[in-house]
């Protein structure tokens, strides 16, 4: 080979992928995307936007079965609720539409998310996000799911239990709906509870063992949050609270599992 045609530059780069360029034989891509700041803006303008007009439309879909909503919503032991303004009608509907407008929205409202924070991970970051974002949808909804149908029942059975033969409740559908959906709410958040308690773990930051050595702190801590997010009666707090400490202590023994595996990595 003349001199001419050797490979010019620091002898260490030959054979070294440039960037942006496809890396070599045994080589996986793992770069990421250059933006600048406007693009940046851009970029999450579009996703505002797309997310606005998704929560949009499904609001708009969901009006039309807010009427049957609200009637699944109240249990046979509740009876007929009432409202008290001539605008009421129309405002418990519209709310009724826009919460679950929201509540179909968020695997769509996710993803949206998913993408605008995707260009700036590296390839094995985005393998743990993905698992991740899907897991939190899904134990969202399973927390609502079991709010709406093993707790809301039997804590509105026990708050109905204290009026006597003489006494008829009249029940404002503004307030119960708003029970209904704070409730519901708040058990899909807290059911986010293993999922962080795992990632901490896998990413190091919490000790399983640490964990486990505090679990009376953590289940104090659970009825502290259960007693702010619900009714101020007992009951409610005690059925919020006694899944999550459930939850909290398999957390824990995930936590241990993945444990050996983080070492090895």
């Amino acid at each position: 080979m003349s001199p001419d045609t050797l490979p010019r530059g620091d002898p260490a780069s030959v054979g070294r992928p440039t960037p942006g360029q496809p890396d070599g034989p045994g080589r996986t891509p793992d770069s990421l995307q250059t933006m600048t700041f406007l693009e940046h803006l851009e970029a999450l303008r579009s996703t505002l936007v797309r997310m606005l007009v998704v929560t949009a439309v499904a609001t708009t879909g969901a009006w039309f079965v807010s009427e049957r909503i609200l009637d699944l919503l109240v249990p046979p032991n509740v009876g007929t609720v009432h409202y008290f303004g001539l605008s009421e009608g129309f405002m418990i509907r519209f709310k009724v539409s826009v919460v679950t407008g929201l509540m179909a929205a968020i695997p769509f409202l996710l993803a949206q998310l998913w993408s605008f924070v995707a260009p700036g991970l590296f390839r094995h970051e985005k393998r743990v996000v993905l698992p991740v974002l899907g897991s939190s949808t899904a134990l969202f909804y399973f927390g609502v799911v079991f709010a709406y149908v093993g707790v809301v029942p039997k804590t509105i059975g026990w708050l109905l239990s204290f009026t006597g033969e003489r006494m008829t409740p009249v029940i404002n559908v503004t307030q119960y709906f708003m029970f209904v959906a704070k409730f519901c709410f708040a058990f899909g958040v807290m059911f986010q509870l293993p999922l962080v308690m795992v990632l901490l773990a896998a990413l190091g930051i919490v000790s399983p063992h640490t964990l486990w050595k505090q679990w009376r702190y953590g289940v104090v801590l659970i009825f502290v949050v259960a007693a702010w997010l619900t009714p101020p009666d007992a009951v409610s707090q005690c059925m919020m609270a006694g899944p999550i400490v459930v939850l909290y202590l398999l957390s824990i023994g995930l936590a241990f599992l993945l444990a050996p595996k983080r070492r090895r990595d």
